[in-house]
Formats: C-alpha cells, structure tokens, sequence
C-alpha cells in the first residue's frame, strides 16, 4: 500500500502544480490584458512646452532643465522591468523579487506586476495598479490563492502617490499642469500635487546637490494588518541617474516607512530596461 500512497501524492502534487501553471499564464494575460487597455487609451505626445520652466519652483526648473535634456516631445507610454529585494513586513527578511511596470503619461497611471521567491518552489505574484485615478492591489500564492484584493478610497491615495514618486521615470508629466501642480517650500524642496479622475494626492520631492531628485516624502496608508491601517511617513530614494531615450533617470529606488525614529526599508529596486512609448507589454 505503501507504493499506492507514493504514487497518489505524486500525481496530487504534479496535478497542482499543472494547475499553479495554467493560473500562473491567466495572471499574466491578466496583467498584459490591463496594461494593452491602459497603454491604448494614452494620448498621443505632445511637444514639450519649455516656457513652462519658468514657472516653476527653482528646484523644480534646475531638474527638469538637466532630466529634459534635448527631449522635444513628452512620453506617451513606458515599460520598466527590474529586479531587486523586498520584504513582506518591516522586520522580515530580504527576498528576492523580479517586476514589470508600464506607464502611461496622459492621463497618467501605471500597472506593476511582481513576483517575489517565498521559498524554493513557492511564489507570490502581486498586481498593483492606479488606472483613472483608482487604485487596487491583487496578490495570490502560487498564481492560485487569493491573498489580498484590496480597493477603496486608502488604496487610492497610497496607488497615486506611488504614482507621483515614479513620475520620475517619465519627467515630462512633470510639466503637465492637467495632472500635476508645483508649490515651492525653499531651494531643496518643492511640494508635488497630482490629481487623476477627480481624486489626488500630495508630496514633497527633495533634490540633491546634483539638482536631481534625492527622495520623495509623503503621508501613505500602511496596511496594519487585522484591517486596520494608518497613515504613516514614506519615502521614495533615488539613486545612479543615466541617460534614457534622452532623459536622466534613475536606475535605483529604495522604499521606506518611517515608523517611531526609524526609517525602515522594505523595497529595494534595480532597474534593469527601460522603453519609452510603448505600445504592449514586454
């Protein structure tokens, strides 16, 4: 009986991981799926109105004269692929993760795929997304198993912000007053504010001694667990800026959560490729 017993566990084990296979293919074609719907709606580039430089904040001019470089038009569409670490909560250990992104600039939203390597032979893929103005957030083990499908007014303001902190990839929406407006505060800092759908959300960008964006500060809604969440000091570090489709960008972004005097690191991303005005995924 004992061979009968080997065998069933085989065959259950190769069963679901032929069914960890199939889901694994319907969640891509998911997040392809959403990404062709969002990138088909994004308008076409328009030239880049350099005289609006002069209306900006100081900081925010000296950035955006270096990041603009020749550029003439503005980015309709982006994919990024990347690499990296991440951590599922602020004390745990650091996993590795591979990502893809992609961006559309008018109106501005974003879809972020993500797959994080739990252990050998277990994974966890995450959908984050800001489409409209509306943010949502999936996760499933194995492609299979429904973690977290979370949406509402929280998710919102927290998929916006993200979206304003990675503006940085694709600069020219910053000069896109329809989206995104500028408050000075002094020569270092520049409040952002970005409003899609009727909804918006606020930071404040600090730029290093280079003028490029050294970190981006805002208050995000932070899962406590138990359904319980609050609003808690974020912040977005960039790093290693180089030339891509004639604009400066970084190619490293740490994300933190400020919590008590700490600052306490959970995402650590490599950007790997870069293509501006896309028109599908990878």
């Amino acid at each position: 009986m004992l061979w009968l017993a080997f065998w069933v566990a085989v065959l259950i084990v190769g069963a679901f991981g032929l069914v960890a296979c199939v889901n694994r293919l319907r969640f891509a074609r998911r997040v392809g799926s959403e990404a062709n719907e969002m990138l088909a709606t994004s308008r076409e580039p328009r030239p880049i109105d350099r005289t609006r430089l002069a209306t900006l904040p100081a900081p925010v001019r000296r950035y955006l004269e270096k990041a603009l470089g020749s550029r003439e038009r503005s980015v309709r569409s982006l994919r990024l692929r990347h690499g990296g670490t991440f951590r599922t909560s602020l004390d745990g250990k650091w996993l590795p993760i591979r990502g893809e992104q992609y961006f559309a600039a008018d109106p501005p939203g974003f879809i972020w795929w993500g797959r994080i390597a739990m252990m050998p032979g277990l994974w966890v893929e995450a959908r984050d997304r800001s489409v409209g103005g509306t943010g949502n957030m999936l996760v499933r083990a194995e492609s299979t198993f429904t973690l977290a499908d979370a949406r509402g007014p929280e998710l919102d303001q927290g998929a916006l912000l993200r979206l304003l902190g990675e503006m940085v990839w694709f600069p020219t929406s910053f000069l896109d007053e329809r989206y995104v407006t500028w408050n000075a505060v002094d020569d270092r800092h520049a409040t952002a504010t970005v409003r899609v759908g009727g909804r918006e959300a606020i930071g404040v960008y600090e730029f290093g001694d280079d003028g490029l964006p050294a970190v981006f500060r805002a208050d995000r809604f932070r899962d406590l667990g138990g359904g319980r969440s609050a609003l808690t000091p974020f912040a977005g570090e960039f790093e290693d800026f180089r030339d891509e489709g004639g604009l400066l960008v970084p190619h490293r972004m740490t994300a933190l959560w400020h919590v008590g005097e700490a600052a306490v690191p959970y995402a650590q991303f490599l950007v790997e490729r870069v293509e501006y005005d896309a028109t599908a995924p990878f």
